[in-house]
């Protein structure tokens, strides 16, 4: 029986299965090989308990917004073929005193008797640290119930936290899970291979990608994948070809851009056989710019 909240009547958490995914996260090899070997360890489990040892069974996720921990952690229930058991921090935040770490305890125990994946999203929220005096006793509370909780997590199962404010978590929480593992932007050659799987069908917008990687220094892959969602939609709107849609949108960031970078990004459409024509109108550099900037780089 899935949990609710005594008052509400309301889904503790959300259940997901199964957990069909259309692209894998896009991470540092470092941290994709760290994934694949929890993958590993589930798949080979005697030779785990031949030796004695449990597989992973809790990870934190730390990292900025977007760059793939929520996409993991679904990713890692998709390959071991479990459902994805979400808490529900809108319901289990209860305003009722001592509610919410009951709340709390029912979900994990629920996660605790099911072969899933439990996701503790947005951890901070419930695991601040115990020092900040700006909360109330109840929520400094739950880092007890959670410590409690993942220290006899069952090896059966697997929790994954996840944060963006890594500093607000309680010190002792650190040190209660298997592994922490550290998530970041894509340098700009992992985000050119992402942008290239996104537009996978489009040749038209090949010779534009390092340009748009430039321009999308600070974008996370999630909403690089957002933007290029929107740009189909406004290509199948219109009826115009992908890479046009796609032009409209980066001109205006392409024209804002340094002169050095504007000829530089010239110079990689240049080389990669656009037009004159279509640089100047998209960049805003003039052909005759265009063509010294050619001739003096040979």
């Amino acid at each position: 029986m899935v949990p609710v909240d005594a008052d509400s009547r309301m889904s503790l958490v959300r259940h997901e299965y199964p957990v069909q995914m259309s692209e894998a996260p896009t991470l540092e090899d470092d941290l994709q090989k760290r994934l694949d070997q929890v993958i590993a360890e589930r798949e080979r489990i005697n030779a785990l308990e031949a030796q004695g040892l449990p597989p992973t069974r809790s990870l934190l996720f730390v990292g900025p917004p977007g760059v793939g921990k929520t996409m993991s952690a679904r990713w890692l229930a998709s390959q071991l073929g479990r459902p994805l058991i979400t808490l529900d921090l809108a319901t289990v935040m209860s305003s009722y005193l001592g509610k919410t770490g009951s709340n709390i305890r029912s979900a994990l125990e629920y996660a605790k008797g099911v072969d899933s994946v439990l996701l503790l999203d947005e951890f901070d929220a419930i695991a601040k640290r115990r020092d900040d005096e700006g909360d109330v006793g109840e929520l400094k509370r739950l880092v007890n119930v959670l410590l409690q909780e993942i220290d006899d997590w069952p090896a059966s199962s697997l929790l994954i936290a996840a944060t963006n404010h890594g500093e607000l978590l309680d010190p002792a929480i650190w040190r209660r899970f298997d592994e922490v593992m550290h998530f970041s932007m894509p340098d700009p050659s992992r985000r050119e291979e992402y942008l290239r799987t996104l537009f996978a069908d489009d040749d038209g917008v090949r010779a534009w990608i390092p340009v748009v990687v430039t321009a999308w220094d600070k974008v996370s892959p999630s909403d690089m994948a957002r933007v290029v969602r929107n740009v189909r939609r406004r290509a199948a709107v219109m009826d115009i070809p992908v890479s046009e849609a796609l032009i409209d949108l980066v001109s205006p960031e392409l024209r804002a851009a340094p002169p050095a970078a504007r000829q530089k990004a010239a110079v990689i459409l240049s080389d990669a056989g656009v037009s004159d024509r279509q640089i100047s109108a998209a960049i805003g550099i003039s052909r005759d710019t265009l063509r010294r900037t050619r001739n003096s780089k040979t």
